[in-house]
Protein backbone atom coordinates (compact mmCIF):
# COMPACT_ATOMS: atom_id res chain seq x y z
CA UNK A 1 0.00 0.00 0.00
CA UNK A 2 1.17 3.95 -1.06
CA UNK A 3 2.31 5.11 2.22
CA UNK A 4 0.81 8.61 1.00
CA UNK A 5 0.13 10.51 4.31
CA UNK A 6 2.81 11.78 6.94
CA UNK A 7 1.71 12.43 10.37
CA UNK A 8 3.92 14.70 12.76
CA UNK A 9 4.09 15.37 16.25
CA UNK A 10 6.10 17.89 18.30
CA UNK A 11 7.02 18.14 22.09
CA UNK A 12 7.54 21.52 22.73
CA UNK A 13 8.58 24.26 25.26
CA UNK A 14 5.44 26.78 24.17
CA UNK A 15 2.35 26.40 22.82
CA UNK A 16 2.44 29.56 20.11
CA UNK A 17 3.86 29.26 16.54
CA UNK A 18 7.59 29.92 17.30
CA UNK A 19 7.89 27.40 20.18
CA UNK A 20 11.23 25.61 21.29
CA UNK A 21 10.78 22.12 19.91
CA UNK A 22 12.17 19.19 22.20
CA UNK A 23 11.37 16.57 19.97
CA UNK A 24 9.78 15.82 16.59
CA UNK A 25 8.18 12.17 15.31
CA UNK A 26 6.36 11.83 11.93
CA UNK A 27 4.95 8.68 10.66
CA UNK A 28 4.19 7.90 6.84
CA UNK A 29 1.18 5.66 6.38
CA UNK A 30 -1.30 4.95 4.32
CA UNK A 31 -4.67 6.22 5.74
CA UNK A 32 -6.52 2.86 4.37
CA UNK A 33 -3.99 0.52 5.57
CA UNK A 34 -3.88 -1.21 8.68
CA UNK A 35 -0.72 -1.15 12.05
CA UNK A 36 0.57 -3.95 10.74
CA UNK A 37 1.71 -2.23 7.90
CA UNK A 38 4.59 0.08 9.98
CA UNK A 39 8.06 -0.32 9.32
CA UNK A 40 11.30 1.18 11.03
CA UNK A 41 11.51 2.98 7.87
CA UNK A 42 8.16 4.55 7.88
CA UNK A 43 8.92 6.89 11.56
CA UNK A 44 11.33 9.55 12.18
CA UNK A 45 12.06 10.62 15.50
CA UNK A 46 14.53 13.09 16.79
CA UNK A 47 15.76 15.32 19.69
CA UNK A 48 16.60 18.73 19.16
CA UNK A 49 19.20 20.75 20.90
CA UNK A 50 17.44 23.38 22.83
CA UNK A 51 20.89 26.18 22.20
CA UNK A 52 20.18 25.79 18.43
CA UNK A 53 16.68 26.53 19.33
CA UNK A 54 17.49 29.49 20.86
CA UNK A 55 19.87 30.91 17.79
CA UNK A 56 16.64 31.03 15.80
CA UNK A 57 15.10 32.81 18.95
CA UNK A 58 12.57 30.22 19.49
CA UNK A 59 10.39 30.77 22.59
CA UNK A 60 10.02 28.41 26.00
CA UNK A 61 6.82 29.24 27.62
CA UNK A 62 7.16 29.57 31.89
CA UNK A 63 3.18 27.67 31.65
CA UNK A 64 4.24 25.09 29.11
CA UNK A 65 7.61 24.69 31.92
CA UNK A 66 5.41 24.09 34.29
CA UNK A 67 2.72 22.19 32.18
CA UNK A 68 5.47 19.52 31.84
CA UNK A 69 6.23 19.33 35.70
CA UNK A 70 3.05 17.72 35.83
CA UNK A 71 3.32 15.41 32.88
CA UNK A 72 4.62 11.58 33.61
CA UNK A 73 8.45 10.85 34.31
CA UNK A 74 9.14 8.84 32.11
CA UNK A 75 7.80 11.57 29.23
CA UNK A 76 9.66 14.19 30.97
CA UNK A 77 12.81 11.81 30.87
CA UNK A 78 12.12 11.23 26.99
CA UNK A 79 11.14 14.38 26.25
CA UNK A 80 14.54 16.49 28.64
CA UNK A 81 17.44 13.97 28.62
CA UNK A 82 20.52 15.59 26.85
CA UNK A 83 21.11 12.33 24.88
CA UNK A 84 21.35 12.44 21.18
CA UNK A 85 20.00 16.06 20.23
CA UNK A 86 20.59 17.43 17.45
CA UNK A 87 20.72 21.04 15.91
CA UNK A 88 17.71 22.07 15.18
CA UNK A 89 18.38 23.00 11.26
CA UNK A 90 20.47 19.38 11.00
CA UNK A 91 16.44 18.04 12.16
CA UNK A 92 14.40 19.90 9.85
CA UNK A 93 16.94 18.96 7.03
CA UNK A 94 16.14 15.49 7.66
CA UNK A 95 12.52 16.15 8.31
CA UNK A 96 11.84 17.53 5.14
CA UNK A 97 13.58 14.77 3.26
CA UNK A 98 11.52 12.47 5.32
CA UNK A 99 8.24 14.52 4.49
CA UNK A 100 9.10 14.80 0.62
CA UNK A 101 6.57 13.70 -1.18
CA UNK A 102 3.46 13.44 0.83
CA UNK A 103 -0.08 13.64 -0.09
CA UNK A 104 -1.48 14.96 2.78
CA UNK A 105 0.17 16.25 6.11
CA UNK A 106 -1.36 15.90 9.66
CA UNK A 107 -1.13 16.90 12.81
CA UNK A 108 -3.03 16.77 15.92
CA UNK A 109 -4.83 20.49 15.30
CA UNK A 110 -4.27 22.39 12.08
CA UNK A 111 -2.55 25.05 14.04
CA UNK A 112 -0.14 23.45 16.06
CA UNK A 113 2.40 21.07 15.13
CA UNK A 114 2.83 21.73 11.70
CA UNK A 115 2.44 25.75 11.78
CA UNK A 116 5.75 25.85 14.35
CA UNK A 117 7.41 23.64 11.38
CA UNK A 118 6.48 25.87 9.12
CA UNK A 119 8.00 28.58 11.43
CA UNK A 120 11.24 27.08 11.43
CA UNK A 121 11.55 25.89 7.67
CA UNK A 122 11.17 30.12 7.47
CA UNK A 123 13.80 30.97 9.78
CA UNK A 124 16.34 28.60 8.43
CA UNK A 125 15.57 29.09 5.10
CA UNK A 126 14.16 26.11 3.87
CA UNK A 127 11.83 25.52 1.14
CA UNK A 128 8.28 23.75 3.37
CA UNK A 129 7.72 20.06 2.14
CA UNK A 130 4.10 20.85 1.78
CA UNK A 131 1.64 23.32 0.48
CA UNK A 132 -0.93 25.04 2.68
CA UNK A 133 -3.86 22.67 1.33
CA UNK A 134 -2.42 19.16 1.73
CA UNK A 135 -2.73 20.03 6.01
CA UNK A 136 -4.90 18.02 7.90
CA UNK A 137 -6.86 18.02 11.12
CA UNK A 138 -6.72 14.81 13.43
CA UNK A 139 -8.90 16.38 15.31
CA UNK A 140 -11.66 16.98 12.87
CA UNK A 141 -11.60 13.47 11.66
CA UNK A 142 -12.08 12.65 15.39
CA UNK A 143 -15.01 15.17 15.24
CA UNK A 144 -16.80 12.58 13.41
CA UNK A 145 -18.51 10.30 15.86
CA UNK A 146 -16.35 7.26 15.03
CA UNK A 147 -14.59 6.42 17.70
CA UNK A 148 -10.68 6.13 16.70
CA UNK A 149 -9.83 3.64 18.87
CA UNK A 150 -6.67 4.93 19.73
CA UNK A 151 -3.95 2.74 21.23
CA UNK A 152 -2.60 2.75 24.53
CA UNK A 153 0.54 4.89 24.37
CA UNK A 154 3.26 7.51 26.72
CA UNK A 155 1.64 10.20 26.64
CA UNK A 156 3.77 13.18 25.06
CA UNK A 157 6.20 11.07 23.23
CA UNK A 158 6.31 12.50 19.62
CA UNK A 159 7.03 9.25 18.25
CA UNK A 160 3.96 7.14 19.87
CA UNK A 161 1.95 10.49 19.81
CA UNK A 162 2.21 10.54 16.15
CA UNK A 163 1.81 6.53 15.45
CA UNK A 164 -0.88 6.65 17.71
CA UNK A 165 -2.69 9.25 15.91
CA UNK A 166 -2.09 7.66 12.55
CA UNK A 167 -3.03 4.46 13.48
CA UNK A 168 -6.45 6.27 14.84
CA UNK A 169 -6.87 7.80 11.35
CA UNK A 170 -6.67 5.03 9.37
CA UNK A 171 -9.10 2.94 12.17
CA UNK A 172 -11.61 5.96 11.38
CA UNK A 173 -10.95 5.73 7.74
CA UNK A 174 -11.92 1.96 7.72
CA UNK A 175 -15.00 2.61 9.08
CA UNK A 176 -16.20 5.26 6.76
CA UNK A 177 -15.41 2.76 4.72
CA UNK A 178 -17.45 0.26 6.26
CA UNK A 179 -20.34 2.75 5.93
CA UNK A 180 -19.50 3.20 2.38
CA UNK A 181 -18.05 6.69 2.54
CA UNK A 182 -14.82 7.62 1.41
CA UNK A 183 -13.53 10.50 3.64
CA UNK A 184 -10.63 11.78 0.61
CA UNK A 185 -9.74 9.99 -2.46
CA UNK A 186 -6.20 7.71 -2.95
CA UNK A 187 -3.71 9.62 -4.41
Amino acid sequence: MAKTDLMIDLETLATSSDASILTIGAVKFDPFGSVADFTDNDKFYVKVDLDSCNELNLTVSDDTLNWWATQSKEAQEEAFSTEGRIHIEDAFADLYKFAWGAQRVWSNGAGFDVVICETVFKRIHKKIPWDFWQVRDVRTMFDLGIDPMRPKITAHNALEDALAQAISIQNVCRELQNRKVTPFTRF
